[in-house]
């Protein structure tokens, strides 16, 4: 009996830790990219105090908050461009003796 509650325990910690990971996931993909850019934004404003560079930054955080969030339609769309039936472009070199 003994080791069947090893086993429940073991499950339970495996789900704990599966459930950390996808917290931890949530946390970089859609807390830590707008902290980021909002001290990105706040940092260029005091740099230079120039509203149009503030403005690009917050764009550029956004494109890059955007892009974050959207990895894996990036990646799938990425991986439909790429035609790989083409002639192959490798030439095989051989050494001189």
């Amino acid at each position: 009996m003994h080791n069947m509650d090893s086993l429940i325990v073991a499950a339970g910690v495996l789900d704990d830790v599966t459930s950390l990971g996808g917290d931890v996931n949530d946390i970089l993909v859609n807390v830590a990219p707008p902290i980021a850019g909002a001290l990105f934004v706040l940092y260029v404003w005091g740099q230079t105090k120039s509203p149009l560079k503030a403005l690009v930054a917050a764009v550029m955080a956004g494109a890059i908050w955007w892009g974050i969030a959207n990895m894996e339609t990036l990646r799938d769309k990425t991986g439909e461009d790429i035609d790989q039936s083409g002639p192959v472009l490798v030439v095989p070199v051989q050494e001189r003796p």
